[in-house]
């Protein structure tokens, strides 16, 4: 590990506090090599097919690296026909205050697992991005590129604590981040520099679509993951949302992306009492969207540090939702729309 007490990291002319980097490997520092793990990740997929399973790779989740047995994850995925997952760090908060603002736990994982693992940058969220923003935007612009990573975590930019966390009275996660102000665009600037997409937590209101829509056409090239396909907390809230305005928003911006990781039908959320998981109340219309623009739709399951036993029940419920697509649609959403996004191929038969 390196010595976090008193290490100074410069960047742009700037000194930033104690160590941004948390290693335990120094493999890790090497990057992410596409075409090294290429074959392995293809052969993965082919296996779980050989199965009689659908084939998933995960756009959107997240762990805890103090946390998490690797080989018992792992195992999970296995059972559960998850070819890779793109898995960001949630830096522990502990860490975070100690200075570590940046984790490269990502990588060391896909060093010990390379075929099962997308490396993904840390996730913006509680405690980094909310309390030392400047110093994590800071590691994000230099060990992004610097390492090769072909994702950036979600970042919470208006995110609602989540059902679970108001359980446990975790209010902290109630985050609001301009999209179109200085912090959101120096990662919309990134993005499009680089090429490297970014996923958000953004909740759908009528107040946060147009802010939305200006940086999507102001940054064209940079490619946004929108998570949370019709998750909508307050309906009051949210009267334009729906599968025709989102239908010309994917036509106005190419670089939009969507994943699909939402509740169940009876999911609810308790501050409001409302079923959040919009999709269920208008299946058909949604299913029609996505099979014109299949490409666009990402398959997640939204794992995260307090739900790392839940893979094979959340897969579950992915592929209920999975199984209403059409072939080849299924596959596209899947698998084969993260493939393109993440590494610019079209996958086809396999």
């Amino acid at each position: 590990m390196l010595n976090l007490s008193k290490r100074l990291f410069v960047a742009q002319g700037f000194a930033l506090p104690l160590a941004l980097f948390y290693s335990r490997n120094a493999n890790a520092a090497e990057g992410f090599d596409f075409q090294s793990v290429r074959a392995n990740y293809l052969e993965r997929i082919r296996k779980i097919k050989n199965t009689g399973l659908l084939p998933i790779i995960d756009i959107e989740s997240s762990y805890n690296p103090l946390e998490i047995d690797l080989s018992a994850f792992t195992r999970s995925m296995d059972r559960a026909g998850i070819a890779m997952m793109c898995l960001s760090v949630d830096q522990p908060g502990k860490l975070v205050e100690q200075g570590a603002i940046w984790s490269d736990h990502a990588l060391e994982s896909f060093v010990k697992f390379p075929e099962y693992f997308i490396p993904t940058g840390n996730g913006g969220n509680h405690p980094a991005w909310t309390k030392f923003p400047l110093d994590f935007l800071m590691a994000l612009e230099k060990f992004i590129p610097g390492h090769n990573y072909p994702l950036m975590g979600e970042f919470e930019v208006r995110h609602y604590p989540s059902p679970r966390q108001i359980s446990r009275g975790a209010f902290f996660r109630d985050v609001e981040v301009a999209i179109d102000g200085p912090l959101m665009e120096r990662v919309f600037m990134l993005a499009e520099k680089t090429g490297i997409p970014f996923q958000i937590h953004y909740e759908i209101e009528d107040k946060l679509l147009e802010p939305l829509a200006r940086m999507l056409g102001k940054f064209p090239k940079a490619k946004v993951i929108w998570c949370h396909l019709a998750q909508i907390r307050y309906q009051q809230r949210s009267t334009q949302y729906g599968p025709a305005m989102l239908e010309k928003w994917l036509d106005q911006f190419p670089n939009l992306y969507i994943d699909t990781a939402f509740g169940d039908a009876l999911s609810r959320y308790q501050p409001s009492g409302e079923r959040h998981a919009r999709f269920w109340s208008d299946a058909q219309a949604w299913t029609n969207l996505i099979v014109a623009k299949p490409y666009r739709f990402l398959a997640a399951l939204d794992i995260g540090g307090d739900r790392m036993d839940k893979i094979e029940e959340w897969t579950k419920n992915l592929r209920y939702f999975l199984n209403r697509l059409p072939m080849p649609t299924r596959e596209i959403v899947a698998y084969k729309a993260a493939w393109k996004l993440l590494f610019n191929e079209e996958l086809g038969s396999l």
